[in-house]
Order: C-alpha cells, then structure tokens, then sequence
C-alpha cells in the first residue's frame, strides 16, 4: 500500500509539472518583448514639431506591466545656417490593460538629454530634463498598437556661448511645462 501511495503521488507531481509547463510556455509567446515605433506627428508636415517628443522610440518588456523604453531624436542640417540636434530618452513605464487586451494604460519616468549647436556659431545648448508621463495604448491587432502621452517636463538648460562678454548669455535656466501632447506613436510588437 505504501508504494502504491508514493507512485501516486510522483505520478501526480510530474502531471502537475508538466500542465504548469503549458501554461507558462503559452503565456510567453503572447506576449511579445520588443516594440518599436515611428511618432507620425513629428513626419506629417501640418502639425507643428514637439522638441520633447521622439521620432523613434523602442521599448523592451520583461513582463506584462514592466517596460524599459528609450528613444532617439536627430535633427542634423549642414547648410550654412542649420543646426545639429542630438537627443535621447530612456526610462520605465508601468503598464495596466483596461477594458479589454485592446486597451492599455501606462506610466512611467524617463531621463533626458539634448545637445544642440548651430553651424555658424560656436553656441551650444545641453539640456537634462526628468519627465513623469501619462498615456494610453489601443491595440487594433497583436503585433501593431498607436498610442500616445502627455507629460510634465522638468528641464535644465546650460547655455554656453563663448564668444560673448555677457554673462546672461552664458545662464543657466530652469523649465517646467507639460510636453508630448499631440504625440503619435505607432509601434509594432515582436
């Protein structure tokens, strides 16, 4: 009886292994890892550019709720009269489905950084900022979502002119304003 009671309970073990296996295995391949995305607002010429907001943008997901995200805006002109913009993001966001798997709402903080010159001029322009935001996800299909976000901007700018005596050229300034509203972003999953 005894070792009728200890195949029993091994066989019910490597039952339950392997069932709890499945399952894991299914919810790993619905959920994809890596998304990256285009803001159409900044390439549609009718609207207005946001100097805070990312022409592209990856996102890394280790889970369902947790998101690494960075992203890239470059803005590089060799005319005489042109300037040379370099800015980067990376940050966290925190994700919440509501409503249905369509629909997704997330938070998070991001970490800034700008630098600006212009080609005719030794000036240069560094700007860090800090940014909590706010948005929303729908999904029409799995790999494909649109979304959008808004923002309050905490900069500070360090303007550095060299060639001027006047020390207010040379000042540093502190900005809060909120950012990315009319922000776009469509984004493919895989």
């Amino acid at each position: 009886m005894k070792t009728f009671r200890c195949i029993v309970t091994a066989a019910l073990i490597y039952h339950s292994t392997a069932v709890m296996a499945q399952s894991n295995a299914k919810m790993q391949t619905t959920t994809c890892k890596n998304e990256i995305g285009v803001d159409v607002a900044n390439i549609l010429t009718f609207l207005s550019k946001k100097n805070e907001s990312y022409l592209i943008n990856y996102k890394r997901h280790f889970s369902e709720k947790h998101t690494l995200r960075t992203g890239l805006n470059l803005d590089w002109s060799t005319s005489q009269d042109g300037h040379k913009t370099i800015g980067v993001k990376s940050g966290y966001e925190r994700g919440f489905p509501i409503v249905s798997d369509h629909w997704k709402l997330h938070y998070g903080l991001d970490a800034s950084f700008l630098y600006q010159t212009n080609n005719f001029q030794s000036n240069k322009k560094l700007r860090y900022g800090l940014s909590p935001i706010i948005g929303f996800s729908y999904f029409p299909v799995r790999r494909f979502s649109i979304s959008t976000e808004m923002g309050i901007n905490f900069f500070y700018t360090d303007y550095r002119k060299p060639a001027s005596f006047d020390p207010e050229d040379s000042k540093n300034v502190w900005d809060i304003n909120i950012g990315s509203v009319g922000m776009l972003v469509v984004s493919y999953h895989f």
